[in-house]
């Protein structure tokens, strides 16, 4: 082989290990922390023990890469272009310029596509097998070069503090958007299962006072009742628990009962009523549920700032509310949602605002406010209390016109998207 063969043999070399310094910087960064406890457990201690060291193997990569890229430039430019010297005779003095512009163009392209594209890409796809590969060189490349290394460092963590930054600190948490953006691109997931994780993620943002069924709708047994009364009152409304009040009224409870207590006819309701839990209702929906798991309760009171009792919270209320709504023939709000042939959706006023994904209705531009139902944003855009149906107002592209309002409440309303017409039920 000739001189300039060998030449080209050796800008080839630089160029593959240049390929080998750059896909393993990005191997290294696209491990993620499960991988890398899968790792340790695997007994790969000294690639895990590099990957979580940045600075000593970004620095140990940047010094492989930037003598690569320079000798590889430094060849081409003195060997590989003396030969186009004389091919370029016709440009006179400037041939040797032109020359070693061409190479460097030339050289350039397949540096960038072989060089640091192609393998970065590879290795971003194939981030543990590439990491395996290289593990042991580069650590072994880390220890030997670890002068040089703890001086380009200190060098960095120095213009870091220049900068303003925090040389020590770590690397910034995933946000929850951004761990529900990455749940949405993820192709191998169904739906089910986007549902189940999108809910685990937005549970903790929600409180009680979001969640709750709110008290004119809760059923109640007043403790005069026979038991044979209370348990048909009980099996007409579809529940198998309700409170127990003194004159029917939330705010003076005096327990709960189970529609197996009511099996024997003796029994006196004030009797077979066992104490309540009682909630707040800025308890966040996580910790309303880790407590109701822990002391076995299936159906909580929630009370607000003055001791009034806004409503109620069952276990199955807060686990819908990580894995959807688990709808039955007696669920008033599945009962009560129609649709139209116009495309338009009749829904109740309580129906949970966190819960119009279900019947295909999305109000992304939805004002923030203290609101949890339908009612309560109409409420909050009107800036009044309708007192007869006919009011309408419009979010995020979507009409919603009141159909039906008792004692200053909003029960009905019919939602219509104002973009094209909807032909698909999504309930």
């Amino acid at each position: 082989m000739d001189g300039f063969g060998l030449d080209l043999a050796l800008v080839a070399v630089l160029v593959l290990l240049n390929a080998t310094f750059a896909g393993s910087e990005m191997a290294l960064v696209s491990l993620r922390e499960g991988q890398l406890r899968s790792l340790e457990r695997e007994g790969r201690h000294a690639l895990v023990r590099l990957a979580r060291d940045p600075n000593r193997y970004f620095a140990t990569v940047q010094i492989g890469i930037t003598l690569s890229g320079f000798l590889a430039s430094a060849t081409a430019a003195v060997s590989l272009a003396q030969p186009l010297v004389p091919l370029l005779s016709f440009l006179g003095g400037a041939a040797s310029g032109v020359a070693i512009a061409l190479v460097t163009i030339v050289l350039t392209f397949f540096t960038l596509v072989f060089g640091e594209l192609a393998p970065k890409r590879l290795a971003m796809q194939y981030a543990v097998r590439w990491s395996k590969i290289i593990a042991r060189p580069l650590d072994f490349l880390s220890i030997v070069s670890r002068p040089v290394v703890w001086l380009l460092s200190k060098a960095t963590d120095l213009v870091v503090r220049v900068l303003g930054g925090d040389p020590d600190a770590d690397e910034e948490q995933m946000s929850a958007e951004e761990l529900r953006d990455l749940v949405e691109v993820q192709q191998h997931l169904n739906a089910e299962q986007r549902t189940i994780m999108t809910g685990a993620l937005e549970i903790h943002e929600r409180k009680l006072r979001e969640v709750l069924v709110p008290r004119r709708l809760v059923t109640v047994l007043e403790s005069g009742l026979d038991t044979a009364t209370a348990r048909e009152v009980l099996a007409k409304s579809g529940h198998s628990r309700a409170p127990v009040t003194k004159d029917g009224h939330l705010d003076d409870v005096i327990g709960v009962v189970n529609l197996r207590d009511l099996l024997d006819d003796a029994v006196a309701l004030a009797d077979v009523a066992r104490t309540p839990m009682v909630l707040p209702d800025s308890v966040r929906v996580t910790d309303a549920l880790r407590r109701m798991k822990a002391e076995h309760e299936q159906m909580a009171l929630v009370v607000d700032e003055h001791g009034a009792v806004g409503g109620i919270v069952t276990l199955e209320d807060l686990l819908e509310e990580i894995v959807g709504e688990i709808y039955d023939e007696t669920d008033a709000d599945v009962v009560a949602v129609r649709a139209e042939p116009d495309g338009s959706i009749e829904l109740p006023g309580t129906f949970p605002v966190h819960d119009l994904a279900d019947v295909g209705v999305e109000l992304k531009d939805a004002p923030p406010g203290p609101y949890a139902t339908i009612a309560g944003l109409v409420l909050l855009v009107l800036g009044r209390i309708p007192e007869e149906p006919g009011d309408v107002v419009e979010v995020s592209g979507w009409r919603i016109e009141v159909l039906a309002v008792e004692h200053h409440a909003v029960t009905r309303v019919r939602l219509r998207s104002q973009r094209a017409p909807r032909n698909d039920q999504a309930f």
